[in-house]
């Protein structure tokens, strides 16, 4: 299965009537999944994901959540290279419960910030005293340093061979002061917005060879 699936909804459908299939897959598409899965494989799932552009898996063992513990579970998953699979009870009349809604609606609010380098990051070896940090699969230089609350005033991150590029917040792109010495990169977390997200995202651009390219000047 594709490694950027780091959210799938599972729709269990008690039954095929009266169900909007279209809506289910675009909720999905809407809070930042890029895959589904569903007890009913009918045509026209098929055809709402193509639709919306999001893949269609087999379905697997999947997980009761609520709103309150989705994020963090999301993460920790994640942390460890997994993938989160939402099981969600599609009622007869098509609609979800007000438990399902108010869960899909806080993972909503935090993928829209930070979905792409949820979906796209991987374990790195770069160790944090506060948090942990996961990298871009496809851009190995990006890495992203998860911190959860309550958000400490600096955090130290160790393992990479030289100072970073920039360092910035994923949600507003704030640029955060930083010092390295000695291996030693400590991040200035000032900025962190005061919101009550459990999780926040820092993106760490390390130097890359091509930044010590000189511009050709004609």
């Amino acid at each position: 299965m594709n490694p950027d699936f780091a959210v799938i909804l599972n729709f269990k459908l008690k039954t095929g009537k009266d169900v909007d299939v279209d809506l289910l897959v675009k909720t999905a598409r809407n809070i930042g999944a890029r895959a589904v899965a569903t007890n009913d494989r009918r045509a026209d799932f098929k055809q709402a994901c193509n639709k919306y552009v999001i893949a269609l898996v087999d379905e697997d063992q999947g997980e009761e959540l609520t709103a309150d513990k989705v994020i963090d579970h999301m993460v920790h998953q994640r942390k460890d290279g997994q993938k989160t699979i939402i099981n969600l009870s599609v009622s007869e009349d098509g609609t979800l419960s007000e438990s399902a809604q108010a869960l899909l609606d806080q993972v909503n609010r935090w993928m829209h910030r930070f979905g792409h380098a949820f979906n796209e990051s991987e374990p790195s070896s770069l160790v944090a005293n506060h948090g942990f940090v996961l990298q871009n699969r496809h851009m190995h230089y990006q890495k992203y340093l998860f911190v959860n609350r309550p958000v400490p005033a600096q955090v130290i991150v160790t393992g990479m061979a030289q100072a970073p590029n920039r360092i910035e917040l994923v949600d507003n792109r704030t640029e955060l002061d930083f010092d390295y010495q000695d291996g030693s990169l400590t991040i200035n977390l000032g900025a962190m917005p005061p919101d009550n997200l459990i999780w926040q995202i820092v993106r760490i651009q390390e130097h890359r060879q091509e930044d010590d390219l000189i511009a050709t000047k004609y």
